[in-house]
């Protein structure tokens, strides 16, 4: 073989109507992003480092999170621009009319689907309350934030845009697969898990997606994201994920079997957490309440025609309708 058929058989392999494949721009978008955690890390790291003083970890847990986030948006957005011809918002971040009411959706089918997981361990008393009454606004401010910006961090990175080129390439339904187990093996260091725990955080992942798929936004999964860790962790005093935050508005006391009742690892290390988890992935695959957004599928899907298109919404800048006003 000579090297013009050589080349041929590798445009084939890596080239689509004269763009990079989307697998490859899948895999390009992982490296990336593995390298935006290293550096987040190292950079936060560092700078606690520099303070020469003794962190606290939900602390440095925050600062990595929001680092990456910044890192990561800034990849999507050379990405996007270079292989898509599209804002950034097209990654399902964009400030489009209804995206307010995605997220409050997604914040009332998160906190249901805790508490319907909890309302099942306190109704086999499993699990128990009592109110805390010690103040807990600032610490509870911090927790705001830090689940607000992890969950953002981790939808971004699990149903962003490695999610959408892999799904484009594989099918929805092959994307959903491969990206809910990786998410799962994700939170396999953390404390106290378990394989009830590893096996409920990748189920978790797939209302996530479905919440995507059907938006076609990000700010469904978002929303879900955050009440579910911010309810269970800050407003319940369970523990998230194997962390337990220190301020609580209550004090949980648990007892019973382990897969039952997740134990240290909290709620999400349970079966009837996966009991919750199917009755919300049932709810989002059928419900005619969520749909795309004709902002969305013109940003997603009408097709380009400039090299660098004006798009109807960006996530940085104001509405079209607002623009013409300030002219």
């Amino acid at each position: 073989m000579n090297r013009k058929a050589i080349l041929r058989v590798l445009v084939r392999v890596f080239i689509e109507d004269g763009q990079l494949r989307p697998i490859w721009r899948f895999f390009l978008s992982v490296a990336l992003i593995l390298a935006a955690f290293v550096i987040a890390g190292g950079v936060v790291g560092k700078a606690f480092h520099l303070e020469k003083g003794h962190p606290i970890e939900l602390a440095v847990a925050f600062w990595q999170s929001l680092v990456s986030l910044v890192a990561i948006l800034a990849v999507f957005k050379l990405m996007t621009a270079f292989f898509e011809r599209r804002p950034l918002g097209s990654v399902g971040l964009a400030l489009h009319p209804r995206w307010w009411r995605e997220l409050g959706h997604g914040l009332v089918v998160g906190a249901a689907m805790l508490l319907l997981a909890v309302a099942l361990e306190w109704a086999f008393g499993f699990a128990h309350f009592t109110f805390t009454p010690h103040p807990v606004l600032w610490k509870g401010s911090f927790t705001f934030l830090l689940f607000a910006v992890a969950a953002t961090n981790e939808e971004v990175t699990f149903r962003g845009y490695p999610f959408q080129r892999l799904a484009e390439s594989i099918t929805p339904a092959g994307a959903i697969a491969i990206t809910s187990a990786v998410f799962g093996f994700a939170h396999f260091l953390n404390p106290h898990r378990t394989w009830i725990s590893t096996l409920n955080t990748a189920l978790v992942g797939i209302p996530f997606c479905i919440a995507y798929l059907r938006t076609r936004s990000l700010w469904m999964p978002i929303g879900m994201h955050f009440a579910w860790n911010f309810l269970l962790g800050f407003f319940l005093g369970l523990p998230v994920s194997g962390f337990t935050i220190s301020a609580s508005v209550f004090t949980a006391g648990v007892q019973g079997p382990i897969w039952l009742t997740g134990g240290q690892y909290g709620p999400e290390g349970s079966l009837l957490a996966m009991a919750a988890i199917l009755v919300v992935t049932a709810y989002l695959s059928f419900t005619r309440s969520i749909y795309t957004s004709e902002e969305m599928k013109a940003l997603v899907f009408a097709p380009v025609t400039t090299r660098w298109p004006e798009p109807p919404i960006t996530i940085f800048s104001a509405p079209p309708e607002e623009e013409a006003k300030r002219d």
